[in-house]
């Protein structure tokens, strides 16, 4: 053009290409509008995801685990009117029923913590129709457990049919919601023997005195008879893994704990000193069974017959080193 200075042009832009700049501004504009959308989107779907979450978490322990925490009284029912108590006291489980016997701690810790502590995910099921089928009705039910702290109820959880190996389904009573649990039934027997503690024979004496010997550990560790001599320490380590591993496997019977208690013949009996405390344990037979007492509980017991007859059978002069 003419007049104008060297080095610039004019550019005339047509009436198309103003309606496709037009155009492409719009398409921007929608593509802006739609990513921010879309970014909503996923920030509310993310916020709702982890609050569902922790709800489904929350929810999902059949036991809250501050209840957990302030039960002192569990009661284990079936279907069939079987029922056994476990009571707490001074930090242990006890079995009223079998006058205060102590029950396995681990076995009740399970039970406690698989409630309270063991995520359940989403409920399988939450109908009516689902509760009767699964069998966690109040009314049908494998297992009714049901947890006190004193006299106040803390929550009721029914156990129903099994899925699987080792699988139960449960729910709350407070709650629809029926759960497919990593549990069994078979875990929470009503039978207060089965939730009898095996180990509580078990001892790991510092001193020993059986048959007019006495054995005692030194503060170095060192064993030594009447009169500072050591004993043989084979015999003596096999003695003292018997009295470690002593294992119940049972109780006498209501018939045999009268007539071991009149007519029960003492096969061996041991003086064992622990912690400062001292017991007296007694190896007994009768009718042609193997049992023991132990002075610290009432009954009599069954127990392993190998682990009975090894320590009948322990030979004490070859413990004291004086076998021929």
């Amino acid at each position: 053009m003419a007049g104008t200075g060297r080095g610039y042009r004019l550019v005339v832009q047509s009436p198309a290409q103003a309606r496709l700049a037009a155009g492409a501004g719009a398409v921007n504009r929608t593509v802006a509008s739609l990513l921010f959308l879309l970014l909503v989107q996923l920030t509310l779907t993310g916020a709702l995801y982890w609050q569902g979450k922790g709800s489904v978490e929350h929810r999902a322990r059949l036991l809250a685990p501050e209840e957990a925490l302030r039960i002192d009284e569990i009661h284990i029912s079936d279907d069939q009117d079987g029922e056994v108590v476990l009571r707490q006291s001074r930090g242990r489980w006890l079995l009223p029923e079998l006058q205060d016997l102590p029950a396995d701690q681990s076995r009740v810790s399970r039970l406690l913590d698989t409630l309270s502590r063991q995520p359940q995910g989403f409920p399988v099921a939450s109908s009516a129709a689902a509760r009767q089928r699964y069998r966690v009705t109040s009314y049908q039910y494998h297992r009714r457990l049901t947890f006190y702290h004193g006299d106040n109820l803390q929550q009721t959880v029914y156990l129903g049919r099994s899925p699987a190996y080792r699988r139960v389904y449960a729910r709350n009573s407070r709650d629809n919601d029926i759960y497919n649990l990593r549990y069994s039934q078979h875990d929470a027997p009503v039978s207060a023997d089965a939730w009898l503690d095996r180990r509580l024979l078990q001892t790991a004496p510092s001193r020993i005195e059986m048959q007019g010997l006495a054995l005692e550990r030194g503060t170095d560790g060192q064993w030594q008879m009447n009169g500072g001599r050591q004993p043989d320490s084979q015999q003596l380590g096999s003695l003292l893994q018997l009295l470690k591993e002593l294992r119940v496997t049972g109780l006498a019977d209501e018939d045999s704990q009268r007539s071991l208690a009149e007519d029960g013949i003492v096969q061996r009996s041991f003086r064992l000193w622990q912690e400062g405390q001292n017991h007296r344990l007694d190896l007994l037979a009768f009718d042609g069974k193997l049992y023991a007492h132990d002075s610290r509980y009432p009954p009599f017991f069954s127990v392993d017959p190998r682990q009975y007859l090894a320590l009948l059978q322990l030979d004490r002069a070859r413990l004291t080193g004086n076998a021929p």
